[in-house]
């Protein structure tokens, strides 16, 4: 009877395999025929994520290489049956390359050319400006719909203090991305990820309290709304100078590889 039991295990041990096998042959074969698929029939494939990732790569392609839509979308063609064949198997086209449309498209222009990480230094400047602009700009608008001088100047801060601490906040929060998302990928743990992020409110409230005192608003004064979203509006026009000519693409906030130019 165990001889019998052992060798009806086996049998369906070995079906098992075979269906296996014949499931990766038709995986397979199913693959190397979108390889040799027409790429407008790939197109139509797509799912919506997909169609969204092209899309954006064909756009971008045009703006950083001035190509034509035909030659955008020509070179795009190529990564079709890549991009379909890893959809089949659950991976999008984001998680394939690695890479946004934006960072992918130079790789595509300029594929001879070695990447090198984004300096620190210039991730803190590009985050700090962005900060900068978002902090005065938002604080900008609120003041545009205050009426009463006195409900304006109880909820605004001044020039000084949205400045500093919008340029804090953007060189914490690139910090914070490298501790979270580290080159060598070894996390900090937790309980120092908590108490660095305690230790940064702690540093901005102290700050802030420091730049309200009275002898501080000398220096420190509440500006018109206006002018709050002039100051903003140079902010990212810096920004956007700055990244164009150190070649800084894709999030400020995320490490990722920059392309010579």
């Amino acid at each position: 009877m165990a001889e019998k039991e052992q060798e009806k295990n086996n049998s369906n041990i070995n079906a098992e395999k075979q269906e296996k096998l014949k499931k990766k042959s038709e995986v397979d074969a199913k693959d190397e025929e979108l390889k040799n698929e027409d790429p407008k029939a790939l197109r139509q494939k797509l799912s919506n994520k997909n169609q969204d990732y092209v899309f954006r790569l064909e756009k971008e392609l045009q703006r950083q290489g001035s190509l034509s839509r035909e030659e955008a979308v020509t070179m795009t063609d190529g990564l079709l049956s890549e991009i379909v064949i890893a959809q089949r198997h659950g991976q999008p086209a984001n998680g394939l390359y690695m890479a946004s449309p934006q960072i992918k498209a130079e790789e595509m222009l300029h594929p001879h050319q070695k990447p090198v990480e984004t300096p620190f230094w210039q991730r803190a400047v590009d985050g700090a400006l962005l900060y900068l602009a978002i902090f005065v700009g938002l604080f900008g608008v609120i003041a545009l719909f205050e009426n009463n001088s006195k409900a304006q100047n109880n909820s605004q801060m001044g020039i000084l203090t949205l400045a500093s601490v919008g340029i804090l906040m953007g060189v914490f929060m690139v910090k914070y991305n490298d501790w979270v998302m580290p080159k060598n990928g070894q996390r900090i743990g937790l309980p120092k990820l908590l108490l660095s992020g305690l230790g940064i409110a702690v540093v901005l409230f102290v700050w802030i309290w420091i730049l309200s005192l009275p002898a501080i608003r000398v220096i420190n004064p509440i500006l018109p709304g206006a002018v709050d979203i002039v100051i903003a509006a140079i902010a990212y026009g810096v920004r956007y100078l700055f990244r164009q000519h150190y070649h800084i693409t894709g999030s400020s906030f995320a490490s990722h590889p920059q392309q010579h130019k």
